[in-house]
């Protein structure tokens, strides 16, 4: 199994019960449910789900950086290529399309993100988790994404730590973040989600004390790439 225990760390076995007794749930036969209570889910980005990966983000995408919602993905999925990829905040798992795994794993809160994944993209291995708290062993991970999500977290330093814990010794991660201080479109965006807007050095700097080294850094209108290597 690649699932460990989200409260304790420990092992969990083919029933989805961890060595000192905490136990998950499948739902629905699709869904490793690692989740102790429901989080709320932004309700804008839940009534947009059937339009998300078709309309919504490439229209975002395109007016806020000029660059394709295919090719900002695409390239995301070349750097972080392997035999086991995670996806975090994975929304509707289109990263999925990009990217040569054998074993896929799609992360995300939100149930009905993962319910329309699996209708799309059925190889994609389902965890609804908190990315705080990822449910998977240590240095299992050759690639690791987070698109478009650390930047809604109140304390991005824990999901960077998970991805550090997460990924094997020179396994790859890339992240895409809201970080751009002197864009206007960034400041609205950063009102409208009533998010923090941190400075590209900020992520720098945490992706560095977790020994990620960053290789690549590449500005998309209001947003970071940041692409990294796991060197220790």
């Amino acid at each position: 199994m690649i699932f460990s225990c989200p409260i304790d760390g420990s092992d969990v076995n083919e029933k989805l019960e961890c060595e000192k007794g905490h136990r998950f749930n499948v739902i629905e036969d699709q869904i490793y449910d690692f989740l102790l209570k429901d989080i709320e889910v932004d309700k804008l980005l839940a009534r947009v789900i059937p339009v998300y990966e078709s309309v919504w983000a490439p229209l975002g995408l395109l007016f806020t950086s000029g660059k394709t919602y295919a090719s900002f993905l695409r390239a995301i999925g070349e750097f972080i290529d392997g035999d086991l990829v995670v996806d975090m905040g994975t929304g509707t798992g289109k990263i999925f399309d990009f990217l040569n795994c054998k074993t896929c794993i799609g992360i995300d809160v939100s149930l009905r993100f993962l319910t329309y994944m699996k209708r799309k993209r059925p190889k994609v291995i389902a965890v609804r988790a908190d990315a705080n708290n990822l449910p998977l062993k240590s240095g299992i991970a050759d690639g690791i994404s987070s698109t478009l999500v650390l930047h809604m977290l109140s304390n991005p330093s824990f999901a960077i730590r998970e991805m550090y814990r997460v990924l094997k010794s020179n396994g790859k991660c890339s992240i895409a973040v809201l970080a751009n201080v002197n864009s206007l479109i960034a400041k609205i965006l950063s009102r409208w989600w009533k998010v923090n807007l941190r400075h590209y050095d900020y992520y720098i700097n945490l992706l560095q004390e977790n020994s990620l080294k960053v290789v690549e850094r590449k500005e998309l209108g209001p947003w970071e790439v940041i692409n990294c290597i796991k060197i220790s």
